[in-house]
């Protein structure tokens, strides 16, 4: 190769090495571009926030979610307490969002993004506005984008859009943001069920101590026996993971209820519920309170069948030395249902819950499902 050929390919190493500079370079300002946080200094004002308007088309106001004091409220629906952890998630997402991309400033384009005014009717976006922080947010929300944590949004009142790195929270009714759970009580701690419904007598199905396999059902229709020795067990898991559709307040419910259940745990924890089916809605309102006797019935009981085991045990170990158990031990890990009596029922108070048809048929069970036929 002569020497005119090598300054050739020389000076097209060199052209090459500066292109790759070059584009390294463009890279990283692309990259640093895309670094830019969409609202600096958003995070150390969030605890500042007083209100969360969430906007859909035609600008109306959807749901509001509003502070008092150190509580979260849906306005909508009479302050009931909403979803804290769903709303931290939305406020922490828009603080801590990156730009990514720089996408269109061209009002025709917006619509392709779900970015455009969400004043028009067939707007597909959502405005989301914070109250009280610094800097002000008042942001669109437009589709998501490629990818899991992505999502073209435009600031109000400016004409750039943006691809940014978290994927904001778009739910849009009063309900998708109340507080879900109502009450959850473990099917192990049920001891008694009591339920009448309208055109049935009441009937109990209980267990007499801890270990009882089955619920015993009484009293039975005359000539009637149940379908199996188990069929009134799943009124233990009633309670279990109770949660609301929707919320309305109590004083709307002033008709005679068409159902009533009270659930008593061993440990002396009473949720009573009265019950109406609306059309295709049912609703329910509880209160719950403590039975001292009850909780002395059968810590009573626990406590002569764990002396037994001890005994036992203690014969079995052939004279083997025990650390023996104190009081305090005892409370340590005992819970104190009173006060989650309080809690549960300051929770409960005003309210009337729509829970899922599944759910109301599963805590005001009929009898006549559980004999045979």
């Amino acid at each position: 190769m002569n020497s005119k050929n090598l300054g050739v390919l020389g000076l097209v190493a060199l052209v090459a090495l500066g292109g790759g500079i070059w584009l390294a370079s463009e890279r990283s300002a692309s990259s640093l571009d895309g670094a830019k946080s969409l609202y600096p200094g958003l995070k150390q004002t969030l605890n500042d926030a007083t209100a969360v308007r969430i906007h859909t088309a035609g600008d109306k106001l959807a749901v509001e979610i509003a502070r008092k004091d150190d509580a979260w409220g849906v306005t909508e629906r009479h302050g009931y307490p909403a979803d804290e952890a769903k709303l931290r998630k939305l406020l922490l997402g828009i603080a801590n969002a990156t730009v990514r991309e720089e996408k269109t400033a061209n009002p025709k384009n917006y619509p392709s993004l779900g970015v455009e005014d969400v004043s028009a009717d067939d707007a597909s976006g959502l405005r989301i506005e914070v109250a009280g922080v610094e800097p002000a947010v008042n942001l669109i929300v437009g589709k998501q984008g490629p990818g899991l944590d992505s999502q073209y949004v435009r600031k109000v009142g400016e004409e750039q859009s943006w691809l940014i790195d978290t994927s904001v929270e778009r739910s849009s009714t009063p309900e998708d943001w109340l507080r879900k759970s109502i009450v959850d009580v473990t099917a192990d701690r049920i001891q008694s069920a009591t339920i009448e419904t309208k055109g049935a007598k009441p009937y109990t199905a209980a267990k007499e101590s801890r270990a009882d396999a089955d619920f015993a059902v009484e009293p039975l229709p005359k000539g009637k026996e149940l379908s199996s020795s188990g069929a009134a067990n799943s009124l233990a898991t009633a309670l279990a993971g109770l949660t609301l559709s929707d919320v309305r307040l109590a004083s709307e419910f002033e008709d005679k209820p068409e159902a009533r259940a009270t659930y008593r745990t061993f440990d002396g924890l009473v949720v009573e519920f009265d019950g109406w089916s609306i059309e295709d809605d049912r609703f329910v309102v509880a209160r719950a309170r403590f039975d001292e006797a009850l909780a002395e019935r059968f810590k009573v009981a626990s406590e002569q069948s764990e002396h037994a085991d001890d005994s036992e045990a203690e014969k079995e170990a052939d004279g083997a030395a025990s650390t023996p158990t104190t009081s305090e031990d005892n409370a340590a890990t005992t819970p104190n249902v009173a006060e989650e009596a309080a809690r549960l029922n300051a929770a409960l108070e005003g309210w009337a819950f729509e829970i899922p048809d599944y759910k109301y048929d599963a805590i005001f069970k009929p009898l006549e499902n559980m004999l045979k036929k």
